[in-house]
C-alpha cells in the first residue's frame, strides 16, 4: 500500500489490523476450550511477538519500526487470548476498550 505515513499508520493501526484480534478474542470462547487451540495461538502468539521485536529492533526507518512494533504488541494480545485466564483477558479488554476511545 502506497499512501503518505499519517495515513498508512492510521489505516494500519486503526483498522485492518485491529479487525483480526476482535475477531480471535470473539471466538475464543466457542473455540478456547481445547487445549490444541490454546497451545496453537500462545505458540503463533509468542513467535510473532518475538519476531516483531527482533525486526524492530534492527529498524532505522520510523515507519518500519511502528509496523514492525505493531506486530510485536498484536503477537503478545494474541499470546494473552491464547492463554485464555482471567487475567490474561483483562490487557486484551483493555486495548480493545482504548481502540474507541482514540479519536
Amino acid at each position: 500500500m502506497q499512501a503518505p505515513t499519517p495515513a498508512s499508520a492510521y489505516l494500519h493501526s486503526a483498522t485492518m489490523v485491529k479487525a483480526g484480534i476482535y475477531l480471535l478474542a470473539r471466538l475464543h470462547p466457542a473455540l478456547g476450550g481445547t487445549d490444541s487451540w490454546r497451545f496453537v495461538v500462545v505458540i503463533a502468539g509468542a513467535i510473532t511477538l518475538l519476531s516483531g521485536a527482533y525486526l524492530a529492533f534492527k529498524q532505522t526507518d520510523l515507519k518500519a519500526l511502528l509496523a514492525y512494533s505493531t506486530i510485536s504488541a498484536l503477537g503478545l494480545l494474541v499470546m494473552l487470548i491464547g492463554l485464555g485466564t482471567p487475567l490474561a483477558l483483562k490487557p486484551v479488554a483493555f486495548w480493545w476498550a482504548s481502540c474507541w476511545a482514540m479519536p
